[in-house]
Parts: structure tokens; sequence; C-alpha cells
């Protein structure tokens, strides 16, 4: 069945259930940024594949919202579906809830799997549907009736993270993380974010795509702790060193089981944004809920430990030494008149990064884009559709990858050719974006939104913006996206922390045309004390040149220009020495001063 047949056949179920509307979100049961195949409904219904989206099908319309990463990619693949192409946070555009309550009349039922929508979610619908007497139905999977080829849970082995890596041990993780309880006066938590779970408990894997974490809930209490996960996953030698750190591993299905077993009166700390309704539903209502938008292991995780720290620098260098090869590789490919499609460019850059034992997969699917391709900030080529690289214009790469010392996430554009004045202004002011974050130093207490606008300042003076933020928390072999922290435009509460890792992203996309992003690595760290406070500052990780042929040099200070210099004499000192000659003398000329 192809899109509109299938719209047609759940419009025939709903009918037959009494459902007005249907809600399909990019959503697990953990409320993942990345989903693993079996929760991609919204994808296989409406042939939209961005990671973040949300398809609303009623009697007689279709509807997808999804936000500016992907209006231009949206626009291309909803093209002859029927589905009308909603553009998020727009002015003058409805959220999903206030359109369904414009087209549903009261007694009319809108339909969705609660176990994919967290409790929070669901409240906000109540807030909007029950005045105007719509009804909710959250125990609807339509979508699974349908989709008979459906894949079922992922079944990847969990592994054993060392300590070596992590820097604490399971049972020290559990001492902290009961501390935190004792005083917010709790008596268990409740998990279920992936990353969260893989990080307390020292264990990674590959249920969903590029994210090495394990399908599973946890409850901590102050004398045992709950690991629900398929045991088939584990070996006898890392179910025994769970034991010892006082892990109880028991099936993923026996979440809500063990949830209708606590005491009444119990104090269950949980977070309203990560929990689904599904699982929420089993928790007594004698049970006392500590609801909290962050859990207290996001807060943990984030900081790195001096352990991680060392090794993220390790992940820069193996990492920076992979994609040398690969921009040293790319130019003299072209240059013997090779014909390379942004689809092989990116077959090649996984190849090579692969060479390095250390890298285990990707952080996730590589970004290789040119030209108006490059505009999208979420591009995905396929080698039917790829475009082929020519000799002029520029060409956006942003990848990673994923290793134990760390996660990766690196862009980078180049010129394959010449460039318009355009297109070289508009790559100098994102540097300039980039360096000027780079180089701040800020109270503590700052929050990634305040620094937001630092990123953009050389971009807004002329004019230009972009649809999203400017950097994002990483893990530590975890998720490349990963909170509290963010570098938003819009308000996020979590103060930067010395040890925390974040991205530094501008970037310049302009439909049809050229797309341009310039991103690095950076660690928080403490810069000086004085009368006036605590002063932080970022280490730059990512280890990789910037190209210098599409700069305008004249629109560069000279504090910028030093910069950017001392940056190169970094990536040089630090990489040379591991690449062979030909490699190296392609990084020579790189890295050479302006």
């Amino acid at each position: 069945m192809d899109t509109p047949d299938k719209i047609e056949a759940l419009r025939r179920l709903m009918k037959a259930r009494k459902v007005a509307a249907l809600i399909l979100p990019s959503a697990d049961p953990h409320q993942s940024e990345y989903v693993a195949a079996r929760w991609q409904a919204r994808k296989w219904v409406s042939g939209f594949s961005g990671s973040a989206g949300t398809l609303v099908i009623t009697g007689n319309r279709a509807g997808l919202w999804t936000d500016g990463r992907y209006f231009i990619q949206a626009e291309r693949e909803l093209k002859g579906s029927g589905i009308t192409l909603f553009k998020s946070k727009e002015p003058g555009v409805p959220t999903v809830n206030e359109w369904i309550l414009e087209r549903l009349k009261p007694g009319q039922a809108v339909a969705f799997d609660g176990s994919v929508y967290s409790l929070e979610a669901v409240r906000d619908m109540r807030k909007v549907f029950e005045p105007g007497e719509i009804g909710m139905r959250y125990s609807e999977d339509l979508v699974g009736t349908l989709w008979r080829d459906r894949p079922g849970f992922p079944g990847y082995p969990a592994i054993d993270f060392p300590v070596r890596y992590a820097g604490l041990g399971r049972a020290q993780k559990l001492v902290i993380v009961r501390k935190q309880l004792a005083r917010k006066q709790a008596d268990a938590l409740l998990l279920a974010s992936l990353d969260d779970i893989a990080w307390l408990f020292n264990i990674r894997g590959n249920d969903v795509s590029n994210s090495p974490v394990v399908l599973a809930y946890a409850v901590i209490e102050r004398r045992k702790a709950y690991l629900f996960a398929d045991l088939a996953k584990f070996t006898k030698s890392l179910l025994a060193k769970l034991q010892a750190a006082g892990v109880v591993v028991r099936p993923y299905g026996d979440i809500r089981s063990h949830l209708r077993r606590l005491p009444a009166r119990t104090s269950l700390c949980l977070n309203p944004k990560r929990v689904n309704q599904w699982v929420a539903d089993a928790i007594p209502k004698g049970v006392r809920r500590v609801e909290e938008p962050i859990d207290i292991t996001t807060d943990l995780k984030a900081v790195k430990n001096p352990v991680e720290q060392i090794h993220f620098r390790t992940a820069a260098l193996l990492d920076g030494v992979a994609l040398v090869k690969f921009f040293a590789w790319l130019d003299r490919a072209l240059a013997a008149g090779e014909r390379i499609t942004e689809y092989e460019a990116g077959a090649r850059l996984a190849v090579l990064r692969r060479e390095a034992p250390e890298c285990r997969d990707d952080s996730f699917n590589a970004i290789c884009a040119t030209r108006g391709n490059a505009a999208m900030m979420h591009y995905s080529a396929t080698p039917e559709r790829a475009a082929t690289l020519g000799r002029s214009g520029l060409f956006l790469v942003d990848s990673g990858g994923n290793y134990f010392e760390g996660t990766m996430d690196t862009t980078r554009t180049v010129a394959l050719g010449p460039v318009s004045k355009t297109v070289c202004r508009d790559y100098t002011l994102v540097l300039k974006g980039l360096i000027a974050f780079s180089r701040t130093r800020f109270l503590s207490g700052t929050t990634g939104t305040h620094l937001d606008a630092i990123a953009r300042a050389p971009l807004w003076a002329e004019g230009l913006n972009y649809k999203c933020g400017s950097g994002h928390g990483v893990g530590s072999f975890l998720n490349v996206h990963e909170g509290p922290q963010g570098i938003t435009p819009g308000w996020n509460p979590s103060a930067l922390k010395p040890g925390m890792v974040v991205t530094i992203e501008p970037g310049v996309y302009v439909q049809g045309s050229h797309g341009i992003r310039t991103e690095n690595m950076v660690l928080v760290t403490p810069d000086r004390t004085t009368e006036h406070g605590e002063f932080l500052g970022f280490e730059t990780l990512t280890v990789c040149p910037i190209d210098t042929a599409p700069l305008n040099p004249a629109l560069l200070s000279p504090d910028e220009r030093a910069w950017l210099n001392a940056y190169h004499r970094r990536v040089w000192k630090l990489l040379s020495p591991r690449l062979a000659a030909p490699d190296r003398a392609w990084l020579k000329r790189k890295t050479a001063a302006i």
C-alpha cells in the first residue's frame, strides 16, 4: 500500500471503532529521540522520514507537524500523499491539539497509543479536549492492525560498559542516586529514559539505531534496584556483575506488575515527560508521586567525571583522523575525475571511521549534502536520489562516531571549487559565530539560552538566522543529543556546568541554493573566580581542520584570525603523527595559517 491507501484503510478502521481523529507521533515507550523500527508508525504511514513529526488523520483530512529542521524535507517527502504540512511554531500555525479541537464535535473521540505518549503529553491533551467534550482513547494501536510486517521488539545483546571508561561503577552510581532520593524524602525512582538507564547500570546495547542503549525500565529503591529488560540480552557474566551491585534483572514486561505491588504511601520519583501513560496507569493511587521535569540521573550523567573527560579527548582524536582521511580522499578522488555521489561519500566515510578498532558505530546517520540539499538540515541521501558532487559549490558533512571513549558529532562544510561572494560571506559569518561562542566566558549559573544569541549575532547583523538551536549536549558513548543542557533560543533552565559536553553549530540554510554549518564539540571548564563570581569557559574537543577556501578573510578580525590559526596549529600537532604521508601532506595544506 502507498500512503493514500494506508490513510484510507486507517479511516475505515477509525469509522468502525467510532474514532474521529487518530494521532501518530514519532515516539517509543521511552520518549526517545530516535526510535527503533517497531515504533516508526508515523513514517510507515506518511512516508516522512524525519526524526521529529506528528501525523494526524481525521475522516477527511490528514496533517503532519514538524519543526524547522525538516520543513524542506517534509515538503518533498509528502508530495502527492494528500497530507498537509504544518510548520510547527511558525506564526499562525495551530498546534496538533488545537487543530483537532477545531475539527471534532462534542462527543467524538481522538485515539492514540498511550504506550508511546508521555504522562505529561496526555495531561496536556486533557486540558484541551475535555472542555470541548472530546473523548480520549489511548489504548488504540490501529496501525498495528494494518502493519502486517511490523518489526518486532529489538533483540540486540546488552554489553558491559567497563568502569575504566565509565569512571564510576554501578554500585557507586546507585549510592549517589539514593543520596539524592533521601534529600527528596522519596523511597524510589522510576526510570524510563533509555540513556539514563544505560548510564546508571553501566550497560550499552544497540536496540536503537546509532544509540547504544538497551530497551528497559528501572526502579531504584532504598535497598534494591530493579532493571526490567529482556533477560535473553544478558550474558551470565553480566547478570552476575549486576547482581553483585545489588541489581535484580526482571523481564521487560514486568514493570507494570512491579509498580502495582508498591506499598501504599510509597513516595515515587518520576519524570512525567519520560514515563508513558500506559506505565503510569499501573502506579497505585496510594503511592505519592514526586514528579520532576528532569530525572536525577539526567543531571548526574550530563556532568562528565574526570575519566570520561579524558576519554572524550581520545574520541575526538579518533574521529578527527577519520575525517581527515575522508576529506583528503575526497579531494584526491574528485581531482582525478571520479564520479562520487552524496550517498557514496557517506558510505566511504563510514568505512574510514570503522578502520579504527575503537569505533563501535556511527552516532547518527551521516548528513552528506551538496548545493540545495544542504539547505535541509537533516537531509539523508539515498542511492536513487543522491546528487553527484561537482567541482563548484559547497559540500556539507555532518557526522560522528560512537566509541567506548565517547560520542562524537562534527560538521564541516568544504568548497568543492569556486563559490559565489554571497556564499563566502555566509560561510565566514557562520565561522565568526563559532569563534565568538568558543571564546565566551560566562558566570556560573548561566544557561545555554542566555548564550544562544552569541552564535547568531554575526548572522543577525546581516539579517540571517537558522531555525534550530545553536548546540546540544552529547553523551559518553550514549546519545548524540543529550540533556538537560542545550544551546537554544527557547528557554532552557539548566545551567551549563563544568564537565558538560556541548556542541556549537551555527549555520545558514538557503532553500534551493546552499547550506552551511560548522560544528565543534566543547567541554565546559572552570575559567577564573573573581569578586564578581565564578566564571566558566570552553575547551574545544573537536580536532578537524576548518576549510579556509570559502572564507572571506576581510570579514575576520585580527582576534578571529588568531583563534583560527591557533586552532589549526593544534589540529596539526595532534593529528599529523597519526596519519600516513599523503593524508599528512593534505592536512599540512589545510592547516596553513591565514
